[in-house]
């Protein structure tokens, strides 16, 4: 069918929450998991976002119209509540399919995608849809999009399947109500950016991560208690104590995927998942 383009996952490996606060972030496309738009014999899940987009600057209506008489689906094997960016996916790919123009600055392609997920999240970076819509890694910077033509990311990095899904909503949420009203944990998110911001250029330039990549590990150990459940807990101590591997959130944390670095022999290998 038309507007059948593949648009991936995504994973952001670094600037989780501190994007927020206007931290550094960087994202790349994770082809292991993609979505493209398809017919539906039955009645979609989407009329209520279609009902929301219709009335969108810009959009052509009569392609959701279609969508909505033709029952499209987004056709995804992009894992729930995992932190690969399944609701980044859907609004690249209704961006490219009801959108009669493209916007030329990456800045302003960023904002407009933010604007159309939070339809689903209330509050959006816009990361996850740029990365998946562009299929490029990106890098934000103080506000400013750069767009990677290439990453090489170290061999020691992977990611780790907690084995269970999560809602982003009520971590976001209580993330924000922390940074509101405890003066420790905003200093604790000062330092974590600082670490964050670290990695990323590190990591760009072809640099060492280990030293940077352990120190923000503890830091998130100590600060994110409510987005580490008990059995990553456990190992995520146990890396940092035995320094053979490190743990950090990959995304809102509570469930889904986490970032490892390090030694992956004391891991259980099904729940590794490596990125090349």
């Amino acid at each position: 069918m038309e507007n059948s383009k593949t648009f991936t996952s995504k994973v952001l490996l670094f600037g989780e929450y501190t994007i927020i606060n206007g931290s550094s972030g960087l994202a790349i496309p994770f082809e292991k998991y993609s979505g493209c738009w398809k017919k539906s014999d039955g009645p979609t899940s989407l009329q209520e976002f279609f009902s929301f987009l219709i009335n969108y600057e810009g959009v052509d209506q009569k392609k959701v119209e279609q969508a909505q008489a033709e029952n499209w689906v987004f056709h995804s094997d992009i894992p729930l509540g995992y932190g690969l960016g399944s609701s980044g996916a859907l609004t690249a790919a209704a961006y490219a399919a009801f959108f009669l123009e493209q916007e030329h600055s990456h800045e302003l392609l960023q904002q407009k995608l933010a604007s159309i997920e939070s339809f689903f999240h209330g509050k959006s970076s816009g990361l996850d849809p740029l990365a998946s819509f562009l299929n490029k890694p990106i890098h934000i910077s103080n506000n400013q999009v750069k767009v990677l033509d290439k990453l090489t990311l170290p061999s020691q990095l992977f990611l780790f399947d907690s084995q269970k899904g999560r809602v982003s909503k009520p971590l976001i949420q209580h993330y924000k109500l922390l940074l509101d009203a405890d003066s420790d944990f905003r200093e604790k998110v000062k330092a974590i950016s600082l670490f964050n911001d670290r990695i990323i250029n590190e990591i760009i330039a072809g640099e060492d991560i280990s030293a940077s990549f352990k120190e923000l590990s503890r830091l998130q150990y100590d600060s994110f208690d409510k987005m580490i459940p008990a059995a990553i807990k456990e190992l995520w101590r146990e890396g940092l104590e035995n320094e053979s591997y490190y743990f950090k959130l990959s995304g809102a944390g509570g469930g889904g995927f986490f970032l490892v670095y390090g030694n992956e022999k004391d891991l259980n290998p099904e729940q590794l998942v490596h990125f090349s």
